[in-house]
């Protein structure tokens, strides 16, 4: 299947604070909102590859069957990497999710509330 790559506010609005406090009573986790998403189906392993680990060690780190989130920090990292390899010849498919995940992270930096989820399958 694939990563599930979301960007997700954080700002929790007055109902859904009611609700997150309900779940957390309930022992369930709390609410967020989805602003964007991405599936991956294989192209960060694709991608990794074809330009190297170390290359992008942020990426890196994400487990495909674990959860991940990037905050702030992780964001920049990750955005400053990708901006390294943009000259890098990559097929057109990875290119495209790269420039998606970019365009992901550049969002995430911009609003004070936002990070990026990663969740694997």
């Amino acid at each position: 299947m694939g990563l599930s790559i979301q960007l997700v506010d954080t700002t929790l609005t007055a109902a859904m604070n009611r609700e997150a406090k309900q779940k957390r009573k309930a022992g369930r986790s709390t609410v967020s909102d989805i602003v964007s998403f991405l599936l991956e189906d294989g192209e960060l392993e694709a991608a990794l590859t074809a330009v190297g680990r170390k290359t992008l060690p942020t990426l890196a780190r994400v487990d495909p069957y674990g959860d991940s989130e990037f905050d702030h920090y992780f964001c920049e990292m990750a955005l400053t990497e990708l901006d390294r390899i943009a000259e890098h010849p990559v097929p057109a498919d990875q290119r495209e999710f790269l420039d998606e995940l970019r365009a992901m992270f550049q969002r995430a930096i911009a609003e004070p509330a936002y990070i990026v989820r990663f969740i694997g399958d």
